[in-house]
């Protein structure tokens, strides 16, 4: 219940916080894919909702769930999150040429996916484990898409962004 709770805090912060990012972005390719990872956001996060509602989770059922695991990890809100999005809007806030600013905005929006890669990746484990199969496919089709999108940007960064970057720092 607890995963699931930091999940869904997790995945509310980076629909707060990609609209910047998509912005500050030059390179049309990686606007693109930022927004559109917006939108498979948003789908992650009703995805997430609906395991909520399945499991009867909200937030003062996690921290009387959780106790003092709730207490350690800051409630119901994803801290883990909230520092990769606070060291990704430090790096924005930098006097970068646009071309090594699309490049910090990849390797920010990288910690990202892989913080989510990780913790999707438990969380549906946990729910085989417990033979919550239909929550593990559904936490599976999230985990593939989070895959995707590291992996689009992995292409965009070796293809053009880091080149680019490299000849306009």
């Amino acid at each position: 219940m607890h995963d699931i709770q930091m999940l869904y805090s997790a995945e509310k912060q980076i629909i707060e916080a990609m609209p910047a990012m998509i912005d500050q972005a030059q390179n049309p390719m990686l606007k693109q894919a930022l927004e559109e990872h917006l939108v498979a956001t948003k789908t992650h996060q009703e995805r997430l909702d609906g395991i909520r509602q399945t499991l009867g989770i909200d937030e003062n059922a996690v921290t009387n769930y959780s106790g003092i695991l709730a207490n350690l990890m800051g409630g119901t809100t994803c801290k883990g999150m909230e520092g990769i999005i606070d060291e990704g809007q430090k790096v924005m806030a930098e006097n970068l040429s646009p071309e090594v600013m699309d490049a910090a905005i990849i390797g920010s929006n990288q910690k990202v996916e892989h913080f989510e890669i990780a913790a999707y990746g438990t969380v549906r484990s946990y729910a085989e484990q417990l033979g919550l199969m239909e929550i593990a496919a559904l936490l599976q089709q999230t985990l593939d898409e989070e895959y995707a999108a590291d992996k689009k940007l992995t292409s965009l960064a070796m293809t053009t962004v880091n080149q680019e970057a490299e000849m306009n720092h």
